[in-house]
């Protein structure tokens, strides 16, 4: 029993003094160097094979929803703007047959990835979205020099693992003036995942960081508009970008994230904390990705689970609802109280407008947030009956509603942990399933089926090229 009192205290003096160190080190100003290190010197064999799969789930959820989102209106404006401007032909754009240069291709197949806002978002303290700005400079890259699965995959989890720390400690602590964090943080997860493929030094990969840093974008006004899905595209170019100069020598400055003018001080008005470099490869923020049943945001499902849940139990219709009470934390009617929304893309940001479409149709698809709906009668009138109220105590994926009837019945529902969150995740099945109905009508049964088995075996594939272009229809 002493024996394991003395280790456990000398365990406890290691501990403090090495988080000393470590927090000697980052007043210092090495929190760059650090993110570069780590980047540059990580093995795939260290990443636990849980962590491994998690990025394997994240990146099917994302081939879904570009193909899905690749005929969206968003993406025909933004292809008719570029493809008389492209470079040359050398990317895939997800679920199309038209080919881009590898940086136009970036910035479309991130628009096109969450353009539906179906994709992966990482519920830990932000509501980053990590792959739209990851992936897309890893698919055009694996298309101009030999890539393999394993490759592949493990630049993108040192991707999403330098987003998500930055969003964690520098937004995640609040006060956020209405930067799109997504935006704001995603050039330098991008600049990591293509800096790995690029096979950038920690001295290069320290410059694209501060090259990225210097590109930060992204307003929460332009939610509900074309822009939202912009600008993780934008992040996309502007990581890729910052990685190819960083490659060919193109320098930055030495803190550009910890600098009392930097990136941190900048955006935030506040120092990059120490814990933003602890743990590194210890802990992975891929494993708090939250995956979405229903296209809109993820402050929204929750009510949208209530409605379903009371639907079932009580078997009651829409034009019997006298009035509807629903409680929601203050996040939701931060990021989606828009009472009135007049199109599509702003109707995924209401949810009022989501507590109606469940109440009316039962299942809320990615078909149903569309301009017809937003501004359909039936939908506007019952979207007034609902009274959206703020609840400090709740949760971001819980929810409580409360429905009145016409004949006098009150229905009510309590949800704890929304379908997706991380209490109550959606399992591989449910992946697989989202991804078939994301690519129906676009993909033959036969092709998605094949692009579906090679985004799971992935790990194991020599080329990722493979995988990118079996997207393309008719390929």
């Amino acid at each position: 029993m002493a024996a394991e009192l003395r280790d456990s205290i000398v365990g406890d003096v290691i501990t403090k003094a090495a988080e000393a160190k470590e927090s000697a080190a980052v007043t210092r100003g090495e929190i760059t160097r650090r993110l570069a290190d780590y980047v540059v010197g990580s093995r795939l064999e260290d990443i636990p094979a849980a962590v491994r799969r998690e990025g394997v789930r994240s990146i099917l959820t994302f081939v879904g929803c570009a193909i899905a989102g690749s005929r969206h209106e968003v993406v025909e404006i933004a292809l008719a703007a570029l493809l008389p401007f492209s470079a040359g032909r050398q990317a895939t754009l997800l679920g199309r047959q038209e080919r881009l240069d590898v940086m136009n291709a970036s910035l479309v197949n991130g628009i096109s990835s969450i353009v539906l806002d179906y994709d992966a978002t990482q519920f830990k303290k932000t509501n980053i979205h990590p792959s739209g700005p990851v992936l897309p400079p890893l698919i055009g890259l694996a298309e101009t020099r030999t890539v393999s699965g394993p490759e592949f995959l493990h630049a993108y989890l040192l991707g999403v693992e330098v987003e998500c720390r930055l969003a964690n400690v520098i937004f995640g602590a609040g006060g956020n003036p209405g930067w799109h964090v997504t935006g704001a943080v995603g050039p330098m997860g991008a600049a990591a995942a293509a800096g790995r493929l690029l096979g950038l030094t920690a001295e290069q990969m320290h410059d694209a960081f501060g090259i990225a840093a210097t590109q930060p974008g992204g307003l929460r006004e332009m939610y509900g508009t074309m822009c939202k899905s912009f600008t993780p595209g934008r992040a996309a170019q502007n990581g890729l970008l910052a990685a190819i100069l960083a490659a060919q020598g193109f320098d930055s400055a030495r803190a550009p994230i910890e600098g009392e003018k930097g990136f941190a001080h900048v955006l935030m008005q506040r120092p990059a904390p120490p814990e933003l470099v602890a743990r590194l490869g210890k802990e992975f923020e891929i494993s708090f990705n939250a995956y979405k049943p229903y296209a809109c945001a993820i402050v929204c499902h929750a009510a949208i689970d209530a409605c379903q849940r009371l639907l079932r139990e009580h078997r009651f219709v829409p034009d019997g609802i006298r009035r509807i009470e629903l409680r929601v934390p203050p996040v939701t009617l931060e990021l989606a109280g828009n009472p009135e929304p007049q199109t599509g893309l702003a109707s995924k940001f209401s949810a009022q407008h989501a507590v109606a479409l469940a109440l009316t149709y039962g299942d809320v698809s990615h078909h149903h947030f569309t301009d017809a709906l937003a501004c359909d009668a039936k939908l506007a009138g019952l979207r007034r009956k609902v009274e959206v109220a703020a609840e400090p105590a709740l949760s971001k994926s819980q929810a409580r509603l409360t429905i009145h009837l016409d004949n006098g019945r009150v229905l009510t529902c309590f949800v704890e942990h929304a379908l997706g969150s991380l209490e109550n995740p959606m399992s591989d099945e449910d992946l697989s399933r989202k991804f078939h109905q994301l690519v129906e009508g676009i993909l033959p049964r036969a092709q998605a089926d094949r692009v579906a088995d090679l985004c799971w075996e992935l790990p194991t594939l020599a080329d990722a090229s493979v995988l990118v272009k079996a997207t393309s229809p008719g390929a």
